[in-house]
C-alpha cells in the first residue's frame, strides 16, 4: 500500500520532470542562438536590406523547430497496485478531456541581408542632401530611383574607374563631333591618393548625371523649340532617364548606346560629316603670346565666399582688388566671371564652377562663329534632333527655305515641286501632320483674320447710305460699298442663313460671327485642289489661281498656307499611292470639281521643315537663305545669348482659336476705319487672298 507523498515532494517532482522535458529546447538554444540572430536581423538598418544570395546564406540562422504542445507530464513513479485504494482527488472525478495537439506553424520566412556597399550608401547620401548640377526634376528622381535599387555602383570600385566608365566617358568626350559641346558635360576625375568612399561617390554621381544629360542633348533636349520661335511647333522625344541608367548598366559599352540616340536620319549624318570636314579645313594652329593662368580644379565658387583659387582668377581676368581682400569673390569677379562665360557660350551665371574652370584654362573651344559654315552646320543638326523619329515610309516634305516640296518613298524621291510659303509677318508654322484629305473644286471659307484686316476696311458705307437699320441692317438703301466682295464672288452668310452684305451696317457688328464663302470655281483662290492635313495652325496645301509667281526665286508670298506648283500632279502620285487611282481618274476628278472630299484610307504624313543648309552624298553642301531668322535664334539660344525679337506677325489664318491669336477688339476696332476700294488696285487680290 502506497503511502501518501507529502505536498512538497510532489511539488519537487515535477518541476524536475518538467526541467527534463525542456532540457533539449535549451541545449538547442544555446548552440545556435536562432533567437538573438532573428532579432539582430529584423532590426537591420534599411541601408543593408539589400539581396545578395551569398552574403545571406551565411547569416540566416538554422530553421527553429516548431513549439511544443503543453501536455501532462506523465509519472515516473511505480504503476499503482490495483488491490491497494488510491488517495481520494482533490477535485472532481471527472476526466479531464484529452488535448489535440496543435499544428506546427510555419516559420516566418527569413530577410536576407547584405552589408550595404559604402559607395552606394555614399551616393544615397550625396543625392538626397546635394544639387546635381543643372539636372531636370526627373533626372534627379531617376538618379535617387536607380541608386535606391542598386548593391554595387557601376562606374567606379576601390581601384577606380570601370572600363564601363572609361567607354561612356570617351564617347561624352566626343561630343562636338556630333554638334553638341563635349565642354557641357562634367566627367569626374579620380585623384590616385583619394579613393575614399564619398569621392568615389561623387565620381559616380557625376557620370551618372554625365550620361543623363549627353542623352538628353542628343535628343534635342538642350532647347525648347517652342521657346525659341512662337512658330516651332516641334515636341523632342526625350528617353526616360531611369531607362536611360537601367540600359547602361547592364552594357560593357554604353558609349555605343548614346552614339545611337542621336537622330539616325541619312541627312543628320551627311550634315554631321560636313562638320568634321569644315572644321578639319578650318583647323590652323593657335599661336599663344600670354602664359595663362591656370586654375585648378576646385569646389565651385559664388559672392560671399573666400577661396585662394580667388586670387587666380583675378590674375587671369586681371582684376584688381583691395589688400587682404584678393582672396574674396566679390560683385567685381562675379560681374567678369559672367561675362567671360557669356562670350564663350556658358550659362552666364557668374559662378565658377568646373566648366568655367575649364574654359579659364583653355581647355574649352570656342564657339563657331556667328553666320559661320560651322554654326550653320550645327544649328540645322539641331533641328534635326526636332524632327519625327520615324518619318513614314512614304511622306510629303515641304522645306521652307529651299522653297521645294517633296514626296519620298522608302528613303528615295519620286516627286518633287516648287512651293510658295508665308510671309515673314504671316510665317508659315515648322510642324508635322498627316494628310487624310484631298478635296477636288473646293470652296473656300475666308479666316476671320482676313475678314477684319482685309475685307472689312473695304466694306464702307455707300455714298448714298441713309444709315444703318435695326441691328446693323439697313432701312431701305444701300448701306455699305460691297464691290470687293463681288469682285471676289464672296457670298455672306450668318448662321447658315444668306444675307445681303449691301443692307449691313459693318461699323457696327462682328465681322467675325458673318461667314464669307467663296464657291469652287476658276476664279476660287484654292484652285482646283486643296490638301488637307488637319492641324491647329488651319495650314494646308492647295493650288493657285497665281502660277505666275512660281517663277520668282523668293516665294514668300501667302498667309502661312502652302501653294503647290502642278498640284494635278501632285495629287496623282498621292491617290496612285494610296488608291492605286490611274492619272486619267485623277484629271477627271479635278475637271468635275464641286467640292468632292477624299478621304485617303491611309494618312500620309507632312512635315513642314525648316533647313537652310543641304548635304549631299557627294559632299556638297547648299545653302539657302534664313527667311524668317530661325538660324539666328536657334544659334543665340545655343550659345546662351538673347535671341533676336521675331518679327511682328500681322493676323493670320493660323491662328483662329478664341484663346490664343484671334483678331482683337481693338484689332476689328482699327480695322473698321475705312478704305475706298479701288478695282484696279491688282495687289489687293494677293493681300487678300494670299493663304
Amino acid at each position: 500500500m502506497l503511502r501518501r507523498m507529502p505536498l512538497a515532494a510532489c511539488i519537487s517532482l515535477a518541476a524536475a520532470l518538467t526541467v527534463a522535458a525542456y532540457a533539449p529546447a535549451a541545449a538547442q538554444s544555446q548552440s545556435g542562438t536562432g533567437a538573438d540572430e532573428r532579432s539582430r536581423i529584423a532590426t537591420a538598418p534599411p541601408e543593408a536590406a539589400v539581396t545578395e544570395t551569398s552574403r545571406s546564406e551565411a547569416v540566416a540562422p538554422a530553421e527553429t523547430a516548431p513549439p511544443e504542445t503543453m501536455a501532462p507530464v506523465p509519472s515516473e513513479q511505480p504503476a499503482a497496485n490495483p488491490a491497494e485504494p488510491s488517495a481520494p482527488p482533490a477535485q472532481s472525478a471527472t476526466p479531464a478531456p484529452t488535448e489535440t495537439p496543435a499544428p506546427a506553424e510555419t516559420a516566418a520566412p527569413v530577410p536576407r541581408i547584405v552589408e550595404v556597399d559604402p559607395v552606394v550608401a555614399q551616393v544615397r547620401q550625396q543625392l538626397a542632401t546635394a544639387r546635381i548640377g543643372d539636372a531636370t526634376a526627373a533626372e534627379r528622381a531617376a538618379l535617387k530611383a536607380f541608386y535606391a535599387e542598386r548593391s554595387a555602383a557601376i562606374w567606379v570600385t576601390s581601384e577606380g574607374f570601370t572600363d564601363r566608365a572609361r567607354h561612356a566617358m570617351a564617347e561624352i568626350a566626343k561630343a562636338d563631333d556630333w554638334g553638341l559641346q563635349a565642354s557641357a558635360f562634367t566627367l569626374p576625375t579620380l585623384p590616385p591618393a583619394n579613393r575614399s568612399p564619398a569621392a568615389l561617390a561623387d565620381a559616380e554621381i557625376k557620370l551618372s548625371f554625365a550620361v543623363l544629360e549627353y542623352a538628353r542633348h542628343a535628343r534635342g533636349g538642350r532647347l525648347d523649340p517652342a521657346q525659341v520661335s512662337r512658330n516651332f511647333d516641334q515636341k523632342v522625344t526625350l528617353r526616360d532617364p531611369k531607362v536611360v541608367l537601367d540600359t547602361v548598366a547592364g552594357l560593357d559599352t554604353p558609349g555605343s548606346y548614346l552614339r545611337a540616340l542621336h537622330p539616325q536620319h541619312p541627312q543628320f549624318e551627311l550634315l554631321r560629316q560636313a562638320l568634321l570636314k569644315a572644321r578639319a579645313g578650318a583647323g590652323k594652329p593657335e599661336v599663344k603670346t600670354d602664359v595663362v593662368v591656370m586654375i585648378p580644379d576646385g569646389p565651385a565658387l559664388k559672392v560671399g565666399m573666400e577661396h585662394a583659387d580667388v586670387s587666380l582668377v583675378r590674375e587671369r581676368l586681371k582684376l584688381s582688388a583691395r589688400p587682404g581682400e584678393e582672396d574674396i569673390y566679390d560683385a567685381q569677379v562675379q560681374a567678369a566671371v559672367a561675362d567671360f562665360q557669356r562670350k564663350n557660350g556658358i550659362k552666364p551665371d557668374g559662378v565658377l564652377g568646373s566648366r568655367t574652370r575649364a574654359a579659364l584654362n583653355g581647355n574649352e573651344k570656342s564657339p563657331p562663329a556667328f553666320g559661320s559654315d560651322e554654326q550653320r552646320l550645327i544649328v540645322n543638326m539641331e533641328r534635326w534632333r526636332w524632327m519625327p523619329e520615324d518619318m513614314g515610309e512614304f511622306h510629303v516634305w515641304d522645306n521652307i527655305p529651299e522653297y521645294t516640296g517633296r514626296v519620298i518613298k522608302s528613303g528615295q524621291q519620286i516627286h518633287q515641286f516648287r512651293i510658295i510659303v508665308g510671309r515673314v509677318e504671316t510665317q508659315t508654322a515648322i510642324f508635322s501632320a498627316n494628310m487624310r484629305y484631298v478635296i477636288f473644286g473646293p470652296e473656300w471659307g475666308v479666316p476671320d483674320s482676313i475678314k477684319v484686316k482685309e475685307l472689312l476696311p473695304y466694306l464702307r458705307p455707300a455714298a448714298d447710305s441713309g444709315g444703318g437699320g435695326l441691328f446693323g441692317f439697313g432701312g431701305g438703301g444701300v448701306v455699305s460699298d460691297t464691290r470687293v466682295l463681288e469682285r471676289h464672288n464672296l457670298r455672306v452668310s450668318l448662321n447658315g442663313r444668306p444675307i445681303d452684305a449691301s443692307q449691313i451696317d459693318w461699323s457696327t457688328v462682328d465681322i467675325r460671327k458673318y461667314a464669307f464663302i467663296q464657291p469652287t470655281g476658276a476664279g476660287n483662290v484654292l484652285g482646283a485642289v486643296k490638301f488637307r492635313f488637319p492641324n491647329k495652325h488651319d495650314i494646308y496645301m492647295h493650288d493657285t489661281p497665281q502660277r505666275e509667281l512660281f517663277d520668282k526665286s523668293v516665294r514668300t508670298f501667302s498667309h502661312g498656307c502652302v501653294r503647290v506648283q502642278n498640284p494635278g500632279r501632285f495629287a496623282e502620285v498621292l491617290l496612285e499611292e494610296d488608291k492605286g487611282w490611274s492619272a486619267a481618274r485623277v484629271r477627271d476628278m479635278m475637271a468635275k470639281g464641286g467640292n468632292v472630299e477624299v478621304t485617303l484610307t491611309k494618312q500620309i504624313p507632312v512635315h513642314i521643315a525648316y533647313f537652310t543648309t543641304v548635304a549631299s552624298e557627294d559632299g556638297q553642301v547648299r545653302s539657302f537663305p534664313d527667311i524668317y531668322g530661325h538660324d539666328k535664334r536657334v544659334a543665340s539660344a545655343l550659345a546662351g545669348r538673347p535671341m533676336p525679337l521675331e518679327p511682328v506677325q500681322s493676323l493670320d489664318p493660323e491662328s483662329q482659336s478664341l484663346v490664343e491669336g484671334a483678331p482683337s477688339k481693338q484689332a476689328v476696332k482699327e480695322a473698321r476705319r475705312s478704305k475706298r476700294y479701288d478695282p484696279k488696285q491688282e495687289d489687293l487680290f494677293s493681300a487678300l487672298f494670299g493663304n
